[in-house]
Parts: C-alpha cells; structure tokens; sequence
C-alpha cells in the first residue's frame, strides 16, 4: 500500500503527463490569401429626350408711326412720293432680319456608366429629312447641330463617363442653328430631327 507521499508524487507525475500531451496536441493555425480580381464590363446608358417642342415667346404686335409723306397725284389716280421700302422701316421690338438663330438646348441629354478610359463619345447628326420643319409652305431649316458638355462643343466630342450612379452622370446640352428666312405662317412646323449616339471608348 502507497505511503501518502508516494501517492502525491504519483498524481503529480500524471499531471505532468497530461499538460505535456495537452501542449504537444493544442490548437494549430493556418493562413492563406486570396487575391480578389473583378471584371467590369463596359456599358453605357443615354438618357435623352425623344420629343422637343420649341415654344417661341410672343413678342408684343405693334403699329409703328413712320411719320409724315407727300404724294403727287394724277387725275387719273396714279401716285408717286416718298414710299415705305426695306431701307426706310423703324426698328420693332423683334428684329430677325439676319433670318437665322442659334437655339441653345440644356440639359437634353445624359450619360453614365463605364469604358475602359473612364470616357465617353458624344456625336450628333440629323438624318435623312430631318433638317426641316414644315407648316404647309412655311419652312424653318435647322442645320449646324452640335452637343455641349459644358467644356466641349461640337458634332464629336470626347466626355467623362463618371460611373453607373445617378448622381455621377454627365448632362449635356444641344446647339442649332434655325433659319427663318421661308418661315411665313405662325403654328406647329413639325419634322426637325437629330439623333444622338453615345460609345465607350
């Protein structure tokens, strides 16, 4: 039968034993890392407007005094004096005698999403026809068509595309010419169009 310190020395050397086994068989650990790659595909989204109506202000209508005139007059009811001509007519409130304007459009159209250079290509033409809106006879010509960003005008122009979101887009305008000079009737002159590409790049 063990003496009471045998049995001490006993129960020491089993624990000695167990921490030994616990710290040959603790937790071990591994690490590996990996690395993340994604791929963007380039897409783009054109926002624009389909329809444009173009609603011209009023100008006030006016009778202008152009004075006093003298004519000699025949027996016969012929007249000769000093006649109205083109030269000779007061200036009106609205004066279009150079016939043409430059219409500056804002904000018509729009762009987001992503290339490959964090740009985009804006062009603008008009198609086959689309250079004139009719009334009947009456006729406004639109030529010299060209789109804005703020920093560059033109048919072609180079813009940033400044990511998918919303509030990343790129908004632009569009500039024409519109010529008055076979306008005769007031009223709807309709077929004007232009169409608007937009690429990566």
């Amino acid at each position: 039968m063990l003496s009471l310190k045998s049995t001490a020395k006993l129960f020491f050397c089993a624990m000695l034993v167990v921490l030994h086994t616990n710290s040959a068989f603790g937790a071990q650990q591994s690490k590996g890392t990996a690395k993340v790659t994604a791929n963007i595909p380039e897409f783009i989204v054109l926002h624009y407007y389909s329809t444009l109506t173009l609603n011209f202000a009023t100008p006030t209508s006016e009778a202008l005094d152009e004075g006093e005139s003298e004519y000699k007059v025949s027996w016969e009811g012929e007249a000769e004096g000093d006649e109205l001509s083109t030269s000779s007519l007061m200036d009106a409130d609205l004066e279009f005698d150079g016939n043409k304007t430059t219409i500056k459009l804002p904000n018509v159209w729009a762009v987001r999403g992503f290339s490959k250079s964090g740009n985009a290509e804006i062009s603008i033409t008009i198609p086959s026809g689309g250079d004139v809106l009719k009334n009947g006879a009456s006729t406004i010509a639109m030529s010299n068509v060209q789109v804005t960003d703020g920093s560059n005008t033109g048919s072609l122009i180079k813009t940033n595309l400044g990511g998918i979101a919303k509030s990343s887009a790129t908004f632009g305008g569009v500039v024409m010419d519109l010529d008055f000079s076979n306008t005769k009737r007031s009223g709807s002159h309709v077929g004007g169009q232009y169409t608007i590409t937009a690429s990566t790049i």
